[in-house]
């Protein structure tokens, strides 16, 4: 699977500022491999009045002479102004230009002021024409330095979100089915779990071969391409790697408070803070709290590697390819697979959890998204989601190799109480209760849901089928 996936929301966005009557200035940022330059490439097809230009490293001098050799192939009479930013940008402005720049912090690399010039440009000259300006950049932070902070020259410029700003995140489970649509629905599940939604780790997947063979090739082998990818996303990204490369191993090992985290990775707790937020930032880990609790209140945070791919290389990869090596053919066999149903339960909880919008939306709204939900005792559930009625729904997820057994919907039952919620109306809250697995379940909660209409059983095809119908 190689072509164009998904992204119509954003194409739709960057679509309505090219048709705009008045200038608009827009910035696309997100993480390599995410798709930025194949998004800006379809955004402008079959149009005859936009530039592209993919910014490389190199001397300014070399940065203006490609970016002059690329606008010549739409507007040649470029080629007759003076080789500087600022008179190459007004001239393309004063023909209502789309302009296109990609990876942008490479040229701000060689000219600092380059964003101060195009405040310039876009003050005098850009403002009483139609022009569009695509600014794209991976490095998550300069683009924010230049263009999005309240401190940079371009801020305030950019239109009006969603248009404006666009943050090109990994793509849905849907979207990504697309890249592998043979596999049967547990393994679409296993291998989203692995991959993730970052198009270009999905481009590596093989449909025509096995999840075995489509881990070990890409992953496993040291010669794999995905096999040193977070260590080089790291790398470009960041400094003092070493220590970024500890917290997430300690994510990795199940570590989820910050003092817990901090200790896992051998860093004192008063400076882990700055490096999570770093790397929540690039959108490696994310913070997240309990169902119904006021994140801007709570305390009760916990953080997670959000890519899967980072997370399956932490969890099974980094420091053990020497181990692949000695197990030959049977690595994954011995090492990986009997522990991918618990790995991969994470992401099938996610997956149910926006399902549960799809298989209830008919009956309720849900006046929160729906999501995990725990508190200080040890306590959990899977899928917690508040209605507009005076019912919560609550469920257990379960991608085990077993069917789902009464024991599971009994403890269920037993902690919805304790979920700190109550409608608006007043009155105690009614319980709707959801179970999913993969696996079926026992003939005892069958029959106890045949017997009740609070209670409702969904197999991983019925997740599958409701999120990609």
């Amino acid at each position: 699977m190689t072509g164009f996936v998904n992204r119509d929301q954003e194409l739709q966005r960057l679509g309505n500022l090219y048709e705009s009557d008045t200038a608009a200035l827009a910035v696309m940022w997100g993480r390599r491999r995410m798709g930025k330059t194949t998004l800006a490439i379809e955004s402008i097809r079959d149009r005859d009045d936009a530039v592209y230009y993919q910014a490389t490293r190199g001397t300014a001098e070399q940065q203006i002479a490609s970016f002059t050799t690329a606008a010549a192939e739409v507007y040649p009479r470029i080629t007759r102004i003076r080789a500087e930013w600022e008179p190459l940008f007004e001239f393309l402005t004063e023909q209502d230009a789309i302009i296109v720049v990609d990876e942008f912090p490479y040229l701000v690399e060689q000219t600092d002021s380059l964003p101060s010039i195009l405040q310039r440009v876009w003050d005098h000259t850009a403002s009483e024409t139609a022009t569009t300006l695509v600014l794209t950049g991976s490095a998550i932070g300069m683009m924010h330095e230049y263009a999005l902070e309240g401190s940079a020259p371009l801020y305030g410029r950019v239109a009006k979100r969603p248009n404006g700003e666009i943050e090109v995140r990994p793509l849905a489970f849907p979207a990504a089915m697309a890249f592998f649509p043979e596999y049967d629905p547990a393994k679409q599940v296993m291998t989203y779990g692995i991959f993730g939604g970052t198009p270009e780790y999905l481009r590596a997947v093989k449909d025509g071969e096995s999840l075995e063979e489509n881990v070990t090739r890409t992953l496993l082998q040291r010669s794999g391409g995905l096999h040193e990818e977070p260590e080089n996303v790291l790398h470009r990204e960041l400094d003092e790697v070493d220590r970024y490369f500890a917290i997430l191993k300690s994510l990795a090992a199940g570590n989820r408070v910050k003092n817990e985290v901090a200790q896992g990775a051998g860093i004192t707790s008063s400076s882990v803070g700055y490096y999570l937020a770093r790397l929540n930032d690039l959108r490696i880990i994310e913070r997240h709290y309990p169902a119904t609790v006021d994140p801007d209140r709570s305390r009760k945070g916990r953080y997670k590697i959000a890519d899967p791919l980072f997370r399956f290389w932490f969890r099974f990869v980094y420091g053990r390819t020497a181990r692949y090596e000695v197990y030959g053919e049977e690595a994954y066999a011995d090492l990986v697979e009997p522990e991918l149903p618990a790995f991969v339960s994470g992401t099938f909880e996610q997956l149910c959890q926006r399902a549960v919008l799809y298989a209830f939306g008919d009956e309720y709204r849900f006046v929160e998204e729906p999501g995990n939900w725990w508190d200080g005792s040890g306590s959990e559930i899977d899928i917690v989601a508040p209605t507009n009625k005076d019912t919560l729904l609550v469920g257990e997820a379960k991608f085990r190799q077993e069917p789902l057994g009464y024991d599971v919907l009994s403890q269920l039952e037993t902690e919805a109480p304790m979920v700190d919620w109550h409608p608006d109306s007043g009155d105690t809250p009614n319980y709707e209760y959801a179970l999913f697995s993969r696996a079926g379940f026992t003939a005892s909660v069958e029959e106890v849901a045949s017997e009740r209409d609070d209670l409702r059983l969904f197999t991983v095809e019925d997740v599958v089928g409701l999120l990609t119908d």
